[in-house]
Order: structure tokens, then sequence, then C-alpha cells
């Protein structure tokens, strides 16, 4: 249960490295007409990783559904936890 749970962390701090390369690959192949928005290709990069992870969860053999998507939340939002937290410990007193 532990694996999948990193696995989801991997997935969803690497959606956004992913990102151009799933646009390039996606605009080449299937939209030439109708151009894809920011989010839409931002939630189709976390899902081709999200489903990487469940791949990979799988042939692991650990195929838990719950630590996949809690580990997704974490990679996701991770960067932004970890940017409050160094916020809240070094407080700006010139304010």
């Amino acid at each position: 249960m532990l694996g999948t749970l990193i696995l989801g962390i991997a997935a969803g701090a690497l959606a956004p490295y992913a990102e151009p390369k799933v646009k390039t690959a996606v605009e080449n192949i299937l939209l030439d007409d109708v151009p894809a928005t920011p989010i839409e290709m931002r939630l189709f990069s976390f899902a081709i990783c999200l489903v990487g992870a469940a791949i990979l969860s799988m042939a692991f053999g650990e195929p838990h559904a719950a630590p996949l998507a809690i580990g997704a939340a974490l990679g996701i939002f991770g960067p932004r936890l970890q940017a409050k937290w160094k916020a809240s410990r070094n407080p700006d007193y010139d304010s």
C-alpha cells in the first residue's frame, strides 16, 4: 500500500513536467482543428501520469485506488504545501 502511495505522489509531482510532451503528442495526433485549453491539457497530462502509476501499481501487485488517489493529491499540492510551511517558519517582519 505504501508503494501505491509513493507511485501516486510521483504521478502528481511529474504531471507538470509531462504536460509539454503530452501536449505536443495530442496536438499532433488528435487535435488538428480543435485546440485544447490549457486546463484541459493539464488535466489530461495528470490523467496520463495517473494511469501510468496505476499500471505500475498493478504490475507490482498492489492495486489500491485510495492510496493512489491520496498520493496523487499530495503530489499535486506538495510544492504548495512546502512553500506555505517554509513561509510560516520564516515570517516577514517588514510588513
